[in-house]
């Protein structure tokens, strides 16, 4: 987690995180997640944002386990996000990174 001024001197406020595909965090800092059911995890920020944040997530890990799954953010607000990971037909457990960053 970073907090840094923009241009307007408004703190912003940067947080990252690699995910497990049970939910636990494999790095970063400023936030908790847990998986509550398949491939559905829920993230809260240490700090809630000002607003929503952006938040960024992509799949992570070797290409022969992840070549088919995808990532959704499927709720958004200033204290959470909630992704899904998934296979072409079903919500799947699956590793993912993200960074969420906006003002504070």
């Amino acid at each position: 987690m970073a907090i840094f001024k923009d241009s307007a001197g408004k703190a912003t406020q940067h947080v990252y995180g690699v995910i497990s595909p049970d939910g636990r965090v494999l790095s970063g800092e400023g936030f908790s997640t847990r998986r509550i059911w398949s491939g559905t995890y829920i993230t809260e920020f240490d700090q809630p944002f000002a607003g929503e944040p952006a938040v960024i997530s992509t799949i992570y890990g070797n290409e022969w386990q992840t070549f088919d799954k995808s990532i959704a953010i499927v709720e958004l607000g200033s204290q959470y996000f909630v992704p899904v990971t998934s296979s072409m037909d079903r919500p799947e457990d699956c590793a993912f990174t993200f960074i969420a960053f906006g003002n504070i």
